[in-house]
């Protein structure tokens, strides 16, 4: 489940949901092989301020990840909460699941599960903890397939007495930003329920903002960062670390394991369903904490007072002959040109 395979450009992907059951293994096939550990190469995630990062546990028994975005609203993937069979599909690059993936039934998401049975456990090592609040409103983006708009949210029955993730939904993130990624991944002895994060993972590809578009390398409304997320972190939170806003949900992973070369982590990116999650906070109760605006580009100089420039007199460069600094550059050319 965990296990994919990145093609060549203008291929499609063969990826796999990123959940996993309880029991800490959880692959949909188990012959294809099962790699069990958290975020990749991270470290626990002991500090209580990162307790918005939430454990969930939804019935029959399978876990994910999420984020604490008001006291009582929780995002995460919407694979996550609905009744989905992952197995091993294929995602087109516009996004789209491929005709044979649809055939065999495999990538699909079902109908959302009863938030009833969806509970938030809170800390760096949860399993045994607790639930803190379970679901009673879901929202989600209805789609039928998992390779794109792969977000809901969970209203829960009470606020949760911990740290709450600003949001950015007025605009999305760039090719070279860092986000920090967590989730609670099983570990390699099957237990799950611990937090781990990674720091400085990079944004590799953004994909398009409008589902009508098409992209040979990253899906719409998702972007795609390196090595970091895994089995079980499925709607973990990517968080810039540039204003400490929650930007995406982990979604899907394309390589060969967790820490192949080259692996691509698929996250749905928060600001392209700002709509619904602005419905899912009406009916919190709560309003966003919303991320910072982006820095205004620099404006390019403006020659003034304060600035300095070369004056062309008439005849000079640009004026229909060379004058003395365009004999200047031609006589450093020629020189040049002996010199070799």
């Amino acid at each position: 489940m965990r296990h994919h395979l990145l093609l060549p450009l203008f291929a499609s992907l063969t990826l796999a949901a990123c959940g996993q059951s309880a029991d800490g293994f959880g692959s949909d096939d188990d012959s294809f092989g099962s790699l069990s550990q958290p975020i990749v190469n991270g470290e626990p995630s002991e500090d209580a301020a990162d307790n918005s990062a939430v454990f969930i546990h939804t019935l029959p028994d399978h876990v994910c990840s999420g984020t604490l975005i008001a006291p009582n609203l929780v995002a995460t993937a919407l694979h996550c909460i609905t009744d989905s069979y992952a197995g091993q599909f294929t995602c087109n690059p516009d996004g789209t699941l491929s005709e044979d993936s649809q055939n065999a039934g495999e990538g699909r998401m079902g109908d959302m599960l009863d938030p009833a049975g969806i509970s938030v456990r809170v800390g760096p090592d949860s399993r045994g903890n607790e639930p803190a609040a379970w679901g009673v409103e879901s929202f989600g983006t209805g789609s039928a397939q998992i390779c794109r708009n792969d977000i809901a949210f969970v209203l829960l029955d009470r606020d949760v007495d911990a740290p709450i993730t600003p949001v950015r939904l007025d605009y999305g993130v760039r090719t070279g930003d860092r986000v920090r990624v967590l989730g609670y991944g099983a570990r390699e002895d099957g237990r799950d329920g611990q937090r781990y994060v990674r720091t400085g993972v990079r944004v590799v590809d953004v994909g398009p903002a409008s589902d009508n578009a098409t992209s040979v390398s990253a899906a719409p409304k998702t972007f795609v960062v390196t090595e970091g997320a895994c089995q079980g972190d499925s709607g973990g939170p990517a968080i810039s670390e540039e204003t400490g806003a929650l930007v995406g949900v982990y979604s899907l992973s394309a390589g060969s394991t967790c820490i192949a070369t080259g692996v691509r982590n698929v996250y749905t990116a928060l600001a392209s369903f700002e709509g619904l999650a602005r419905e899912a906070f009406a009916e919190s109760g709560h309003e966003p904490i919303l991320d910072a605006p982006p820095a205004a580009p620099e404006a390019p100089p403006v020659v003034g007072e304060n600035t300095c420039s070369i004056a062309r007199a008439p005849g000079s460069v640009g004026g229909g002959s060379l004058g003395f600094l365009g004999f200047a550059a031609v006589g450093l050319a020629l020189a040049s040109r002996r010199r070799r």
